[in-house]
């Protein structure tokens, strides 16, 4: 018997460790207009930010549907030797989709026929901050944990990460309905870089650096500076050398760090816009 670990399409893992540590992923929907693709699977990255770039309107997201949810659980549910299923997501203040999970487990619950129990996680997480935490209960699982274990972990990993963010302005935030705490540099942003955190399943505001260089040095600062890192992953949207550059600083300061590049998906570029660059730390404790 085993336990599944189940995330959504915000969680920026690369293809080759969801597939190595056996996680199913629920697609978030980005809509251009009357036209809707279920991220990373009727559109993909380049596609997606070649097309955010040329748009004269900006997209939006929704949340996948109940009916997205029991597919996946009832897929993984009728294989015999599923014990459990533990889904791991974006935190509820930024999406919905925590309660279209929350939603199909019950309704799976609920079935006459004996199901395995799926125990979803609101992260209060995104991008890899999100996908430190399914990692996480991935991990567990590989290592033979049983089903609380594998929660705890999942909540324990999420508790102990940042996610730091540098964006070009904050109109693909504002305009998304994702600019939280951060509302508060609204009206004092001209040619100013913010310099912004996920703090509680909120977005707010650090500092207002003058020029790109500056913020993405404050970055890099706050990164290498974050107490007893585990592993640190850099993000990005369109920008990958400036990523890389990051990334191979980052290492130089914390050799012992293990230190990955990933791009945002498109659903998280919808609110952060093509030119952020990022990184999420998970630490020790």
């Amino acid at each position: 018997m085993t336990i599944r670990v189940v995330t959504d399409s915000t969680c920026d893992l690369d293809p080759a460790d969801i597939e190595r540590l056996g996680i199913a992923v629920v697609p978030l929907n980005i809509h251009f207009g009357a036209q809707v693709y279920r991220d990373g699977l009727d559109i993909g990255k380049q596609d997606f930010y070649e097309r955010l770039e040329q748009s004269a309107v900006l997209p939006r997201t929704s949340q996948p549907s109940v009916s997205d949810f029991q597919a996946t659980y009832e897929t993984l549910a009728g294989d015999p030797t599923t014990e459990a299923i533990v889904s791991v997501h974006i935190g509820g203040k930024l999406s919905g989709t925590i309660n279209a999970a929350q939603t199909a487990a019950r309704l799976l619950a609920e079935r006459d026929d004996p199901t395995p129990p799926v125990h979803v996680v609101d992260s209060d997480q995104a991008s890899i901050g999100l996908g430190f935490a399914a990692m996480a209960a991935a991990e567990a699982v590989a290592e033979g944990a049983d089903v609380d274990a594998v929660v705890a972990a999942a909540e324990a990993t999420a508790r102990r990460s940042r996610v730091l963010l540098v964006v070009d302005t904050l109109e693909y935030l504002q305009k998304g309905g994702r600019i939280g705490r951060a509302r508060a540099f609204l009206g004092t942003l001209l040619r100013t870089k913010p310099v912004l955190e996920l703090a509680d399943g909120e977005i707010e505001g650090i500092e207002r650096p003058r020029t790109r260089q500056k913020a993405v040095e404050r970055l890099f600062q706050l990164t290498v500076r974050t107490p007893a890192p585990r592993r640190i992953g850099i993000l990005h949207g369109t920008t990958p050398e400036e990523a890389e550059a990051l990334a191979a600083r980052v290492r130089g300061a914390l050799p012992e760090v293990p230190v990955s590049v990933h791009r945002c998906s498109p659903v998280i570029g919808v609110h952060t816009g093509p030119a952020a660059i990022g990184a999420a730390i998970e630490r020790m404790r």
